[in-house]
């Protein structure tokens, strides 16, 4: 399982790398061509995925996050508390995150699925582009919300067998 687990991990981060280092080179290549190449050469569709590539770019490193269970927190009195309510804030954490989460992927599916048939303007592209990140990341988050929540559950079920040792 951690070997599935560490391939899957490598792939998440191979493709969160690939959709950043794919808006740097759009977005450098449409400020090069708009100051120095402008009168020769036009990319109208830079543009557009430039944009595209930076929602996804940003969802995805959500998606990153809430792997690694990094995500920003107050933890003023998360710290202050013991092991047990420590867990249960994490707990209940999880719960309302993936409920909202769960909401979105449950009412956007209907877009999700619609955003495979409509263009967008100008590269007449699957406006999946656009609207296939919140969805699929939403559905990621879930997935990793479940898994870190199992994790946690396991590792807690463990030490408190052990000290009864």
């Amino acid at each position: 399982m951690t070997v599935l687990r560490s391939a899957v991990h490598r792939l998440e981060d191979v493709i969160g790398a690939a959709l950043f280092t794919a808006m740097l080179v759009v977005v450098l290549a449409q400020v090069f061509v708009r100051f120095l190449l402008y009168r020769w050469v036009q990319i109208a569709w830079a543009d557009e995925i430039g944009r595209a590539l930076l929602v996804w770019s940003s969802f995805w490193g959500a998606v990153l996050v809430t792997r690694e269970s990094h995500h920003i927190t107050v933890d003023l009195l998360y710290d202050r508390l013991p092991a047990a309510g420590q867990l249960i804030l994490r707990v209940l954490g999880d719960l309302v995150t993936g409920c909202l989460l769960l909401l979105l992927v449950s009412q956007g599916f209907s877009i999700f699925v619609d955003s495979f048939v409509r263009r967008s303007p100008a590269t007449e592209l699957p406006s999946f582009i656009f609207d296939g990140a919140l969805w699929t990341s939403s559905a990621l988050m879930v997935l990793h919300i479940a898994l870190n929540a199992v994790g946690r559950w396991r590792s807690a079920d463990t030490s408190a067998s052990g000290s009864a040792l």
